[in-house]
């Protein structure tokens, strides 16, 4: 019909234009991928201890990501930023025998009304006040591999953990921290490495920001489905 009427008259009929579909934004914007497609062929042998959650612990099936990953990667040397507990410090050394884990933690006396070394914004305050450093690995077999570093990565100097290739990024959560640490694992590395960042959700809006930058130019960040984990690597 619409050509028919365009030969008869000799003009052309607007037609109502498709809607523009607005790119995604926020964590939406941030693509899932499944774990198989990051491991592809290669097959892994995890341990993994699996016990009843307290506030802080990495969940199972988020550890369970992680250190698939890790395993594939086998890195030589790990640097995970925010210890804790150190349930996560503990399972990467099980699982990567060769590896030397170095672990960064604020000090052990660090009190935010008169600690602050910076102007950057921390987060996880609670978790701060009750944490008890390396409990979990403290006195085992792995404790020989494990480098703990007490400080503010704010003022880090990143190459004492030279050699790093596989980062864990899960310090504090504020834009400014993820950026901070984000930047100096890349430059430690040379931007040639596998990068882990928890807490990649809708409840920590920093995080994103900060990977969408990296998106924007060019780093193609993406999320691990099923977990909070954001995962990119570069050889």
């Amino acid at each position: 019909m619409l050509n028919r009427i365009k030969q008869k008259f000799g003009f052309s009929v607007c037609q109502t234009p498709p809607a523009v579909q607005e790119p995604p934004t926020g964590i939406s914007a941030i693509p899932v991928i499944s774990l198989d497609e990051i491991l592809g062929a290669t097959k892994v042998e995890l341990r993994l201890a699996v016990q009843r959650y307290e506030d802080g612990i990495l969940p199972y099936n988020q550890a369970l990501a992680l250190l698939a990953v890790a395993v594939a990667a086998a890195p030589k040397v790990v640097l995970e930023i925010g210890t804790f507990m150190g349930h996560t410090t503990k399972q990467l050394a099980m699982n990567l025998p060769e590896a030397i884990i170095h672990s960064v933690d604020l000090p052990l006396h660090f009190a935010p009304e008169k600690d602050s070394v910076n102007e950057m914004k921390k987060d996880d305050f609670h978790l701060i006040a009750k944490r008890q450093v390396g409990r979990e690995y403290r006195g085992t077999l792995y404790e020989t591999r494990i480098r703990q570093h007490f400080v503010d990565t704010g003022v880090w100097d990143f190459k004492e953990a030279a050699g790093a290739n596989l980062f864990f990024i899960d310090g504090s959560h504020t834009y400014d921290y993820c950026k901070n640490d984000s930047d100096r694992c890349y430059e430690l590395c040379q931007g040639k490495g596998v990068f882990l960042w928890h807490d990649c959700d809708e409840t920590h809006p920093g995080v994103i920001k900060a990977l969408l930058e990296w998106r924007a130019i060019g780093r193609n960040v993406v999320r691990i489905e099923g977990t909070p984990i954001a995962y990119w690597k570069n050889e």
